[in-house]
This record gives C-alpha cells, structure tokens and sequence, in this order.
C-alpha cells in the first residue's frame, strides 16, 4: 500500500499503520513482530542509510496495529520530498515491507 504523508517542518507527528493480508485484507497477528519506519532520501537508498529510523509501538497485537510517533527533530529536514517505509520483522524468517509512500516536510 502506498501514501502520501505531508509533515510540517519541526511537528510532531503520530502516523498509525494498520498490517493486512495484501490479497485477503485480513489484519495480521503482529504478536512477536518488531515494527519500524524508515525515512530515506531515496527509495534506493539502504535501510541502515535511513535519516530516521522509528520502531512503533504496538500496544495490541492481534489488531495489527503499530504507532510511530515522529518528533520534532524527526521533522526537521530540509524541506522536500522524502521516501518512507515499514518493515514488520519476527526475528526469525519472516521480514515484509507493508507500506511505503512519499513523505513531504512542509
């Protein structure tokens, strides 16, 4: 899934990311999963490259939910248009990207 985030420079920001199944929609059990953001000035770049690099906080497993919170000196890159993703990790075997967009700091 892609999206379009727009930040003004210097705000915080909460950015909530619900997992699903990307054939069925059916929400994934993120129990045992690690959730993390990437902000990169390309979409090529690596994720050890990132500017920012969040791990959201998932409060209830089961929904498929994770929260970044992006603080004020996550948002304080030149203004332009940045790239971002999340990667879900177990640690184990099973790593995926389920969304990327563009972000743009105002």
């Amino acid at each position: 899934m892609t999206r379009e985030l727009k930040i003004y420079k210097g705000d915080t920001e909460e950015i909530t990311f619900t997992v699903k199944n990307q054939y069925t929609g059916v929400v994934k059990d993120l129990t045992s999963y690690d959730m993390k953001m990437y902000i990169k000035k390309s979409k090529f770049d690596s994720d050890t490259d990132a500017l920012v690099t969040k791990t959201a906080t998932i409060s209830a497993p089961a929904t498929g939910i994770g929260v970044v919170n992006l603080t004020v000196t996550d948002t304080a890159q030149p203004r332009k248009e940045y790239y971002w993703l999340v990667r879900i990790n177990n640690s184990t075997t099973d790593v995926k990207t389920t969304e990327d967009g563009s972000l743009e700091i105002l």
